[in-house]
């Protein structure tokens, strides 16, 4: 096992995460992208989104996200629009080519890293990791914007510095 001084859960995850999204960005850099259009193309399979909507569900801040879709409609693989219903969202949807580049590229992005983090995991463990994952979301989500009042309120006091 690697000796990691920092075994602190928030940096393991940011050591997954940071390793992930470089593998992702070796593998979509000849495709034109980073990992912030591969979660976009991505999150559009399940169909069109606001933009606001594709902010959330790709973490990507709205500032970057303007120039990223620029960028991808650019290279023709969304397209956006004026939802009709309401004249101040924007509709983006994948193009054919997007479709096609996300339809053909999807198995890779969310299963064979998934495969490799979780070899030799048995599925009831793999399935007991994302429970304890998603657990830990939801955790975050409860605190709000104020973590130690959240662990205050819960009877956790924290030792002053």
């Amino acid at each position: 096992m690697r000796d990691i001084e920092d075994r602190s859960i928030p940096f393991l995850m940011h050591l997954i995460t940071g390793q992930v999204e470089e593998l992702v960005n070796k593998w979509a850099r000849p495709l034109g992208l980073r990992i912030e259009g591969v979660r976009v193309l991505f999150r559009l399979l399940a169909g069109d989104r606001t933009v606001n909507e594709v902010a959330r569900l790709t973490g990507v801040e709205l500032s970057t996200l303007s120039r990223l879709l620029t960028r991808m409609e650019g290279m023709g693989l969304i397209a956006r629009r004026r939802d009709a219903a309401d004249g101040r969202s924007v509709i983006i949807s994948l193009t054919a080519k997007g479709r096609k580049l996300a339809l053909q590229h999807q198995p890779v992005y969310f299963k064979d890293y998934e495969t490799i983090l979780m070899k030799g995991f048995s599925p009831e463990e793999a399935r007991h990791v994302r429970d304890l994952i998603v657990r830990m979301l939801d955790n975050l989500e409860q605190s709000g914007a104020d973590p130690i009042s959240a662990l205050n309120g819960a009877g956790n006091r924290r030792a002053s510095a």
